[in-house]
């Protein structure tokens, strides 16, 4: 055991030094029952989508996924793979903190919520507001787009953000 432990480690050495780093690709499926839900809302971050702070105890949701609609929200959600990467390197590297254009804050009914963002970093808290998660796992543009768009209106999903403000 203890040899194949040690010849895991050199081959792990050998490949850092030789490309400098590994690559481990990870995926990952959001399958949240509605029932575990009480309610979805999405902020809107376009002007300031850097943003990795507080946004969400200083910025008011720009719109509330309609109660009858939280169903379909999350199965659509489900469909949507999210991707994030482990790269272990010889140098520090400094993972995303941000959120991205439009974040979605899903509140559950134990009073925990979350939120999850296309650009690869999102969180967990518990009922006080401490963090008790966070990942860096983010999904497509175009496809986190999309299931945003399908259930804001047209009109505040289109307007210029400074227009949401």
């Amino acid at each position: 055991m203890k040899r194949l432990a040690l010849t895991m480690l050199t081959v792990i050495l050998l490949l850092c030094m030789l490309t400098s780093c590994i690559v481990i690709p990870l995926r990952k499926r959001y399958s949240i029952p509605a029932d575990t839900v009480s309610s979805v809302q999405i902020y809107d971050l376009r002007q300031d989508s850097d943003r990795y702070d507080v946004f969400w105890e200083k910025d008011v949701p720009m719109y509330e996924v309609a109660p009858e609609e939280k169903a379909a929200f999350l199965s659509d959600l489900s469909k949507i793979r999210f991707k994030d990467t482990i790269v272990i390197t010889i140098a520090a590297v400094d993972p995303s903190f941000s959120y991205g254009e439009w974040v979605a804050r899903i509140n559950y009914t134990d009073g925990t919520y979350e939120f999850l963002s296309d650009a690869g970093y999102g969180a967990k808290f518990d009922q006080t507001g401490e963090m008790i998660d966070s990942h860096h796992y983010g999904a497509d543009d175009e496809e986190w787009a999309a299931l945003i768009s399908k259930y804001v209106p047209a009109e505040v999903f289109q307007a210029s953000p400074s227009d949401a403000a």
